[in-house]
């Protein structure tokens, strides 16, 4: 019974101890209320066959360890069940579980900027492209070698950290890789709230100045003034300069309120520098997403689980309610840090346990004796090449505070350019955090200079959302949720994410009754549902709707659409009578299956849309050049040259024609056989042929400009015959092809229109001033009778 008694406390014992990190009930509150969305980011492809063998199997020892580990993890299981799961041995590129402390391959790589824990810590942040974890509150099911990691340059918090603890223990340093919890910011790499380090002002460190040394020097005078009195006012002064700061924070959370559902539930791994090794004089943190130095007790970090390195494994036993402000960080205390492979105060064993997992008493001391073993990781190596190019297809772009920093690798840009820092008025000067088609992008649009309206659309690696103005379906938001890569949904495009539910929402139209009037459609692609709402009647509290449940794809596939009185489930708000016929259910269902079709087609044409201007833009960055207006010719270059020409040719052309002196009564003299001068009849002849002939030139002109019309008109009007015999077979992009085709035939044709007129307008007075000019000329004005 004593011995019953010793095991039960000492269970209560580690209880305690582990219990320090459990999540408070508000949190699994939260937890449990707020629905967790997969950001479906794939792991890059592994080529296995050009890996070494130990990343394929694993040698004896290291199965061992395994079932080490293995005996560890089932009692902080059974002594801790509310303790969130450790991070210990996940599958590797290619599908093996491998210790994680054999993950990290400590290496001092040949480059003098890697020989401190900065330049380490830069060019990892630099070198890598984020990659989100899969769930963010959830530990990741793989970890790659940190050689793989850098062959594909891309990673999420827990590659990064592993890389960046292999460079900083090979350099020296006392580096550990930390799981925990941190804001949302730090693990999504935000920084638009952080001042860019190019603007922030370096600390003045003032130097006193040595006093001459002096024989004789004047006694000074006794300081008078109360020390008490100045140290209460420097105490006064800064609690109004506190209070002052505490009122503008105070105003710009009011300002800018952000609800984090998940805070403190957010998945991180950063890396943990002890004091000692290296000079280093202060444990620190490391972000390795940025790069920076951060003191254990930043707010940006709110709780540990663990920490390891090349050589053990320990389970945080403190406290963490309160972030990582008061935590201890000497691994050598068994109080507040419980190590895996130790040969002093183990983990109690159970007694059932304890039997089955070791057979003698010199089993488990083999076991508390474990040496790790070598790590399974190739040599990290960085040939020069890419360590010179550094980013990541050798640029980075970094948004801050109303600022974008752009840095370049050297030599990549022709003029030299490796820096830019841009300074913009407002945090909302810019949107997207990259041109890459998995991270999220905000796209804002000219909804009048649209077809559909669209105003705004944002996109994340799994949900879409657009909204809309002005549209005679009172469509003004359309969200959509995609699935993984490999869920089986329908899809028309094998290359476009596959779709899970769609969801519309309309404007009240006035035109129709509230119950009768669409408010939302959902279209639950994978449940095969459709959820309609209509809009709330005046003086009820509740809507009206309708929930339709398609058949399985085979009756699809036969283009027949069932209805059965089980198909659709009605609640109609404040009518106790039956709902439409079954005869107009089958009609709303075989309309809405039609619709689902078209807003599928849609979504994808979105994500197109989107891919295309991702792509646009990247080549738009990839060469800059300055847009000089054409009228300015002192600056633009091309221009000038080209006015310059033109001059020229205009200058021969105006020469050419002083020289020829063209006469526009010589055809009509040559006509009547007219050489010197001219008699009566012939000048008579002269003037009727020149005007008949102008005549039937202005004639021609504006019959020339009647048959463009005519023909134009004609084809607009087989275009729109022939919309209106095939529009219910045509796809959106044919007709919003059909609707811009005769957008730019009217154009077309009101341009005609102008010209016709302004020619029938003209004509009589372009014959007036021939005839006038006829009589002035004075060949012809003799016999004419003018002067």
């Amino acid at each position: 019974m004593d011995a019953l008694e010793e095991e039960e406390e000492d269970e209560q014992r580690v209880e305690e101890k582990l219990g320090g990190l459990a999540v408070s009930g508000d949190l699994q509150d939260v937890e449990t209320k707020v629905p967790v969305k997969q950001d479906c980011v794939p792991k890059h492809s592994v080529d296995m066959s050009q890996l070494p063998s130990s990343y394929k199997t694993n040698s004896p020892k290291e199965k061992q360890l395994l079932r080490v580990v293995d005996n560890f993890l089932q009692q902080y299981i059974h002594l801790c069940p509310n303790r969130k799961p450790l991070f210990l041995h996940p599958v590797n590129e290619c599908g093996v579980e491998k210790f994680v402390s054999t993950t990290v391959r400590p290496t001092l790589l040949p480059y003098m900027e890697l020989y401190d824990w900065d330049g380490c810590a830069s060019f990892v942040s630099d070198y890598l492209v984020m990659e989100p974890l899969e769930c963010p509150i959830t530990l990741p099911s793989s970890l790659y070698s940190p050689t793989t990691t850098l062959k594909h340059q891309r990673g999420n918090c827990f590659d990064f950290t592993v890389l960046l603890c292999s460079m900083l223990i090979g350099a020296g340093y006392d580096a550990y890789c930390v799981q925990g919890y941190a804001t949302l910011e730090t693990c999504t790499m935000d920084e638009t709230q952080e001042l860019c380090p190019l603007l922030r002002k370096p600390l003045e460190t003032q130097v006193p100045k040595e006093e001459e040394k002096k024989k004789y020097r004047i006694k000074p005078l006794p300081d008078m003034q109360s020390k008490f009195e100045l140290q209460q006012e420097v105490k006064k002064a800064a609690a109004i300069e506190a209070s002052q700061k505490d009122k503008e924070r105070d105003k710009k959370e009011v300002g800018n309120p952000k609800h984090e559902p998940l805070h403190g539930l957010r998945v991180h791994a950063w890396v943990l520098v002890l004091s000692g090794k290296r000079e280093v004089a202060e444990t620190f943190f490391i972000n390795p997403f940025t790069g920076n130095r951060h003191n254990t007790t930043d707010k940006r970090f709110l709780g540990i689980e663990s920490v390891w390195n090349h050589r053990n494994y320990w389970v945080n036993m403190q406290d963490c309610r309160h972030g990582c402000q008061d935590l201890i960080f000497d691994l050598g205390d068994a109080v507040r840090w419980e190590i895996m492979l130790s040969e002093s105060n183990p983990l109690q064993l159970l007694p059932e346990e304890e039997e089955e997992l070791f057979d003698s008493d010199t089993e488990r001391e083999k076991r508390m004796s474990f040496d790790m073993p070598p790590s399974w990781v190739a040599p990290i190596r960085i040939p020069p090449r890419e360590f010179e190019t550094r980013y990541c297809q050798g640029k980075k772009v970094t948004l801050y505070n109303k600022a974008k920093l752009e840095k370049w690798a050297p030599y990549l840009n022709g003029n030299g350019l490796v820096q830019r820092l841009t300074i913009c008025a407002g945090p909302d000067s810019h949107t997207y955090t990259s041109l890459e088609p998995k991270t999220g992008h905000t796209m804002e649009f000219y909804n009048e200079a649209r077809v559909d309206g669209l105003q705004k659309r944002v996109e994340t690696a799994s949900e879409m959302t657009e909204y809309f103005m002005g549209r005679d379906d009172f469509l003004y938001l359309r969200h959509v949720d995609f699935g993984k890569q490999g869920d089986e949904t329908q899809g028309i495009d094998m290359n476009s994410k596959p779709i899970v539910q769609i969801k519309e929402c309309f404007h009240r139209n006035p035109e129709k009754p509230a119950d009768e009037d669409v408010a939302e459609c959902i279209f639950l692609i994978t449940e095969e549902n459709i959820h309609l709402t209509y809009h709330l009647k005046d003086k009820y509290i509740t809507a009206s709707k309708k929930l339709f449940h398609k058949l399985p794809q085979k009756a699809s596939k036969e283009h027949k659409v069932f209805m059965t009185p089980e198909t659709c489930t009605t609640y109609q708000a404040g009518s106790f009578e039956k709902g439409k016929s079954l005869f107009h259910l089958y009609n709303l269902l075989k309309e809405l299956t039609a619709k689902e079709k078209r807003v599928k087609e849609q979504v994808q044409q979105s994500e197109a849309e989107v891919l295309t201007i991702l792509k646009i833009r990247q080549t738009e960055e990839a060469d800059i050049k300055l847009s000089v207006s054409i009228y300015n010719r002192e600056r633009n270059e091309e221009r000038r040259r080209q006015h310059e020409a033109m001059e020229s040719t205009m200058k021969d052309e105006l020469l050419g024609q002083k020289k020829q002196d063209l006469d526009y009564l010589a055809p009509f003299l040559i006509q009547n056989g007219c050489r010197d001068k001219l008699n009566k009849e012939q000048a008579l002849c002269v003037r009727d042929d020149c005007l008949t002939d102008f005549k039937h030139h202005l004639t021609y002109k504006v019959n020339l400009i009647q048959a463009r019309l005519e023909k134009a008109v004609e084809e607009l009007q087989k275009r729109h015959l022939w919309f209106q015999e095939n529009k219910n077979q045509l796809s959106t992009k044919e007709k919003d092809d059909y609707l811009f085709s005769c957008s730019e035939s009217m154009f077309h044709i009101n341009v005609i229109e102008q010209r016709l007129n302004r020619e029938k307008q003209m004509a009589p007075q372009k014959y007036l001033a021939l005839e006038d000019k006829l009589r002035m000329d004075p060949r012809l004005a003799e016999h004419l009778g003018y002067i």
